[in-house]
């Protein structure tokens, strides 16, 4: 019989091999910037790239990065200890602050979006191309069964992804421990000697995070383990993978765009997929128009499919977005509503409108006088019906949103519609440069359902 041990196992720290293997593709890049809080998982994370820097012999360079968001006394006594670990490793260390009036409900995701915003601001002005997260197994854990109780579906069942290219603020986010276990990088740090500071809200039943740890505690004891579900993730991800692909191939072959923003779709083609791509469809349809992330809920989604699925004529709004269906064909539009897009005054340089274009303005806008550079929505813009010769085969309801450029008066740009005045179709070298931005083919989170999700207090 083998021997049992008469105890728990302690949990061992990570070997150089399997570190390295971890940071393995670090190496293609040159400048990182590293989330760093003083607690277990973000001090491992330092201490064990800094190790496996000096080792390797990897010439890129590493910024820590601590956000003391002010929320607690301590929190300055924190940052400051970041900040001689960092300065003990041989890295640089910058502490972000959180400053002004702080949210009174929803505090945690607040916090949250914050601190990513911090850190987006300073890595554009230092040049990091990613940002390096310490979550871990457990974390991924977690946040399966926080979806789970949202009513989550495959995107959100999926979990963190180890390599996010386009995460909050546009940043592209790494995570190399997602596999590990939680007490093994505590087990790391232990074998060092290294002590770490401890969040007292981790463990209050006050937020929900806190409450699922007693949960997930619970569950293993089952045999569910932190390890089994962030297996459930990886597979709820990959099918998400596979219906990206889909949902991709779907919008090539059937949706038409018209680069002034509206979209068109054939109605048969739509009847003849699945009820699940249908709805994605549409979700991509609404945020594509929209400029915005959609989250509506499940059974307004539904009822709408319903309603294109019938063969009879019908115009619905759902997201910001106007669903205008024909015999044949479905027209998607946005909708102008009560605020519709803003108008940019004098912009300079280069930036989005809406969401949805990118725009780069030249010095030539200089000639037009005093008065000032306007880039707005067609409905907002001096200009009359009858002076737009309208695309043929699209409604004239479907361009309201379309951008256009003015000065005072006088119509400089009408981008991708053809003006009678002979404007042209383009602002390309012009007054500015304008784009339609590229379609993200992706599943956008989840449906929301029939209930109210409570937020954290």
């Amino acid at each position: 019989m083998p021997n049992v041990p008469d105890g728990p196992v302690e949990p061992e720290g990570l070997p150089s091999d399997i570190v390295d293997a971890l940071f393995s593709r670090l190496t293609s890049f040159s400048n990182l910037a590293v989330a760093v809080s003083g607690g277990a998982d973000s001090l491992c994370l330092l201490v064990l790239l800094a190790e496996w820097k000096r080792r390797t012999g990897w010439q890129g360079s590493l910024e820590i990065l601590c956000v003391d968001h002010g929320l607690r006394p301590e929190s300055a006594e924190e940052a400051a200890f970041v900040a001689d670990c960092a300065r003990g490793e041989g890295v640089p260390c910058t502490i972000l602050r959180w400053s002004g009036q702080k949210p009174a409900s929803n505090l945690q995701e607040e916090a949250r979006l914050a601190r990513y915003r911090l850190m987006a601001q300073h890595m554009r002005g230092s040049g990091s191309e990613a940002l390096l997260l310490a979550h871990h197994q457990d974390d991924q854990a977690e946040t399966f069964l926080d979806r789970l109780t949202r009513g989550s579906g495959v995107a959100g069942l999926g979990g963190m992804a180890a390599d996010e290219p386009n995460g909050p603020e546009g940043l592209r986010l790494l995570r190399p421990f997602l596999g590990v276990a939680k007490a093994r990088l505590e087990a790391s740090l232990r074998a060092r000697g290294r002590t770490w500071c401890t969040d007292p809200s981790n463990s209050n039943t006050r937020y929900k995070r806190s409450r699922l740890r007693s949960i997930l505690a619970l569950l293993e004891e089952e045999g569910l383990t932190a390890e089994r579900l962030s297996k459930t993730a990886g597979h709820m991800r990959r099918a998400g993978e596979a219906l990206e692909a889909c949902l991709r191939d779907l919008a090539e072959k059937h949706l038409i765009e018209h680069p002034a923003g509206p979209l068109k779709l054939d109605r048969l083609a739509y009847r003849s997929m699945t009820e699940e791509m249908r709805l994605r469809l549409l979700t991509l349809m609404i945020a594509r128009v929209s400029g915005a992330t959609p989250r509506p809920r499940f059974r307004n989604l539904s009822g709408l499919d319903r309603m294109l699925v019938r063969e009879r004529p019908c115009r619905l709004t759902l997201g910001g977005a106007v669903f205008d269906a024909r015999d044949d064909v479905v027209f998607c539009w946005k909708e102008p509503g009560r605020t519709p897009p803003e108008t940019l005054v004098d912009p300079e340089g280069s930036g989005l409108w809406d969401n949805r274009y990118r725009y780069c303005v030249s010095d030539r806008r200089k000639a037009h006088g005093r008065q000032a550079l306007c880039l707005g929505p067609l409905c907002n813009a001096p200009l009359r019906s009858r002076d737009v010769n309208w695309p043929k085969g699209w409604p004239k309801a479907a361009f309201h949103c379309a951008p256009v450029v003015w000065a005072g008066e006088d119509i400089l740009c009408l981008p991708f519609l053809v003006a009678a005045s002979n404007l042209g179709n383009s602002c390309k070298g012009d007054v500015l440069d304008l784009e339609r931005l590229p379609i993200q083919v992706k599943l956008l989170g989840n449906y929301l359902d029939d209930g109210t999700v409570q937020g954290e207090n």
